[in-house]
């Protein structure tokens, strides 16, 4: 469903469209005085809701897609913003046919170019015509077909003609921005499990305290897990209800998946949850503040949200797991309870602990290692609890603490080396720590992405 606020303005009037095109007309005589062509941008949306988010975007990316092809040639520009919609004029010190070979290119090839009339103008003022170079006419926005003929016949409505354009926008950018969060998120999981030492933990050197999987088990893992984090950001985006209801369904279907790929080892069961809570808040946030970047805050209010309804696991009868045995009998919330909180230890103790090793000039693995650390030390994992008790988990909580102090970008590795030793004799993994690493870098990177 498209959010209202996509199409927030006021429509533009007969008369105020056709004042406009004449001043238009005017300006792009005066500029054609000092240049050999002329670009005229701007948009075609039917009807006369000429200007809102949706639209402004569109114009500002096909905007800078112009600048970069004729930045060298560019003379002059002027741009138009109200009403009747956004326009740019830009005088270029090129050969017109040229220019209207890379315009035309530009209107055929990128998912927008349907909604971009790039007119492209000689020093007299005449318009290149499409057909005359040999490129195709423009087609219709509803059925494909040669435009000027729908057009001239009416073949559709302004109402079918608006709603096909205003789809075209908004799935653009929705799809844009769910590819960007899934990017991240993917980059998260193998970072994560490429940092090297990690205490109990598959790595790059070794499998930690797990004996039915390795590194390889994380890769087919990571790549079964992939096409899930755009689709958890885009139920976001596009539910104004029922989202917890729909992530959870999808995490089931996602799980399902990894456990196919990984020969039915759980390599990241916990992790589909909090990714799809995150990446589920995040399509719903930057829906609701299109075009602008949402504050974290707002991500973090939907997280929460979406966290207190997880709870409700608590209460029902279902298939038994190690956070729900963890709940029963220490009465610990675990990672439902994190995400209820809006992931304290994600935003208290992973990324300041992260951008401090980082802001220190460490290495990401390095960074990411301290951070492991940071982690252990001030979280409750129901991991660590299930294989060791709860007295074993309080002590290296403890003991996590005490190396935090002393850890050094010279002493890392030797000393996480012998933690993992120690671990591994033990058979202690804290994989709940893990997974909130995983999440410190998903953060990391979409902030990383959105500056």
């Amino acid at each position: 469903m498209i959010h209202p606020l996509f199409l927030k303005g006021q429509d533009a009037a007969l008369q105020q469209i056709l004042l406009r095109r004449e001043a238009r007309v005017q300006t792009q005589r005066e500029l054609l005085h000092h240049g050999r062509c002329l670009v005229s941008f701007s948009m075609n949306i039917p009807g006369q809701r000429k200007q809102f988010p949706l639209e402004q975007k569109s114009f500002e990316e096909g905007l800078c897609l112009l600048r970069e092809q004729f930045s060298g040639q560019l003379l002059e520009q002027q741009l138009y913003s109200g009403l009747t919609g956004d326009e740019a004029m830009l005088l270029l010190d090129l050969e017109p046919s040229q220019v209207k070979a890379v315009t035309t290119a530009l209107e055929e090839t990128h998912p927008l170019g349907r909604l971009w009339d790039m007119d492209v103008l000689d020093r007299e003022g005449k318009s290149l015509s499409r057909i005359a170079l040999g490129y195709p006419a423009r087609r219709c926005l509803v059925c494909g077909a040669a435009a000027k003929e729908c057009g001239r016949s009416r073949k559709h409505s302004y109402e079918e003609l608006f709603g096909c354009a205003v789809t075209i926008m908004h799935d653009y950018f929705r799809d844009r921005r769910a590819q960007e969060v899934g990017c991240c998120a993917v980059k998260a999981v193998l970072s994560e499990v490429s940092v090297t030492p990690k205490p109990g933990l598959v790595d790059r050197k070794d499998s930690g305290s797990h004996s039915d999987m390795d590194f390889f088990t994380f890769m087919d893992s990571a790549a079964a897990l992939s096409p899930w984090f755009p689709r958890f950001f885009r139920a976001g985006w596009d539910n104004e209800t029922g989202l917890f209801s729909a992530l959870r369904k999808m995490g089931q279907q996602a799980e399902r998946e990894m456990f196919a790929a990984t020969g039915g080892v759980n390599t990241h069961k916990g992790l589909i949850f909090s990714m799809a809570i995150l990446c589920g808040a995040l399509g719903r946030a930057m829906a609701e503040h299109f075009p602008q970047t949402p504050e974290r805050e707002a991500v973090l209010d939907i997280v929460r949200d979406l966290g207190k309804e997880s709870l409700g696991d608590f209460d029902r009868k279902e298939a038994e797991t190690a956070g729900l045995r963890c709940h029963r009998h220490h009465g610990i919330l675990g990672i439902r309870g994190e995400a209820a909180e809006g992931f304290p230890a994600v935003f208290g103790i992973g990324l300041p602990t992260l951008e401090h090793w980082l802001e220190q000039g460490s290495a990401l693995n390095d960074a990411a290692a301290a951070t492991l650390i940071a982690l252990i030390a001030g979280v409750v994992d129901t991991n660590m609890i299930h294989r060791g008790g709860q007295d074993e988990a309080l002590l290296r909580r403890k003991e996590a603490s005490e190396l935090l102090r002393r850890l050094t970008p010279e002493n890392i590795t030797a000393e996480l080396e012998e933690l993992n030793r120690e671990y591994i004799r033990r058979h202690l993994s804290p994989g709940g720590c893990a997974d909130l690493l995983a999440l410190t870098l998903f953060i990391h990177f979409i902030e990383q992405n959105c500056r």
